[in-house]
């Protein structure tokens, strides 16, 4: 009996906790990258901060992936098409639109726009997959993204009344879609692979693109957005930061967590980003805690909480 408990204990609703955990975890590492970034998006080019944030991340896993990259390499040669694609769309299409969103439209409306990214994953879901979203989902997704709106506008409904839509909002949208597909995508990847042996493959199919645009960023320079980058010591250790927690421990988190509960119960986690970034910057950047922070958070909680119970099994009929 306590072997039960215990087992019992370690999960939620069937699931795993360590699953919960890890996609908290990942929710944190990307809101910290929301603080981080602030500091390098006016020094840091795009093509530099694309290149060198999985750079990074490559770098860090390379030593502690080989073994597993020889054991799992007829898995990635037979493989390799799912892999394509979830480097192409995670790594390569996610970074570029996401960091062009940012340098072309205010905080705001790339926080809102990105922030659908798990109605996106529902609807995918919905249309391509076979484990069609519960209701409770859709509850969930809608009372947490309520929670991000309050944090996002700073509890003031003029912020969305007076948004002013560009050419950077467009970019987020689509940087929502994208990471939505990159997740939907993640349960086409090999059976059997470890999950550093995917986040490696997915790193160098994204780098195969940015390469070139940032080797064209350095030869050109005539853009704003792609010249060269300075090798400021504050700029260097901001990005490697970004390439070792965002990049690396984020997505491993992210893939293993989703590989564990779904895209969908998965996407809603994505919420959390706003709240640990309003709190990150609090500490770090002095910045006031106010009341739509707390209101904003706990509907965050409550979404969360809603999207990912499970609803009771009906009880057995009695023995007759």
């Amino acid at each position: 009996m306590s072997q039960v408990n215990s087992a019992a204990a370690g999960k939620a609703g069937g699931v795993p906790m360590i699953a919960y955990i890890l996609l908290i975890a990942c929710a944190l590492m990307w809101g910290s990258n929301h603080v981080v970034a602030r500091g390098v998006n006016a020094t840091v080019p795009l093509a530099a901060l694309s290149f060198w944030r999985w750079m990074v991340a490559l770098l860090l896993l390379t030593p502690v992936c080989l073994r597993y990259l020889r054991r799992d390499w007829p898995l990635i040669r037979q493989g390799w098409k799912p892999i394509f694609l979830i480097g192409t769309t995670g790594t390569f299409l996610f970074t570029i639109a996401i960091y062009l969103a940012a340098y072309n439209t205010t905080a705001v409306n790339t926080g809102l726009l990105n922030a659908t990214t798990p109605i996106w994953v529902l609807l995918f879901a919905s249309l391509l997959t076979a484990d069609k979203p519960r209701m409770t989902q859709w509850v969930g997704v809608l009372v947490a993204g309520l929670g991000t709106a309050v944090i996002i506008a700073k509890g003031d409904i003029n912020v969305f009344l007076e948004m002013d839509f560009v050419s950077g909002d467009l970019f987020a949208l689509i940087s929502a879609m994208i990471w939505a597909a990159y997740s939907m995508l993640l349960k086409y990847a090999p059976r059997g692979i470890h999950p550093f042996s995917l986040i490696f493959g997915s790193i160098v199919v994204g780098l195969v693109y940015l390469f070139p645009i940032y080797l064209w960023s350095i030869l050109v320079n005539g853009d704003p957005y792609f010249t060269r980058l300075d090798p400021a010591w504050p700029d260097m250790l901001k990005i490697a930061y970004i390439g070792a927690g965002p990049a690396f421990l984020g997505y491993l988190f992210w893939n293993r967590g989703v590989g564990m509960v779904g895209a969908a119960n998965a996407g809603v986690f994505l919420y959390l980003m706003p709240a640990f970034a309003s709190v990150l910057a609090i500490i770090f950047l002095g910045e006031e805690l106010h009341l739509y922070h707390l209101g904003g958070i706990a509907l965050i909680a409550v979404g969360i909480w809603r999207a990912t119970r499970r609803e009771a099994a009906p009880a057995a009929a009695p023995a007759k």
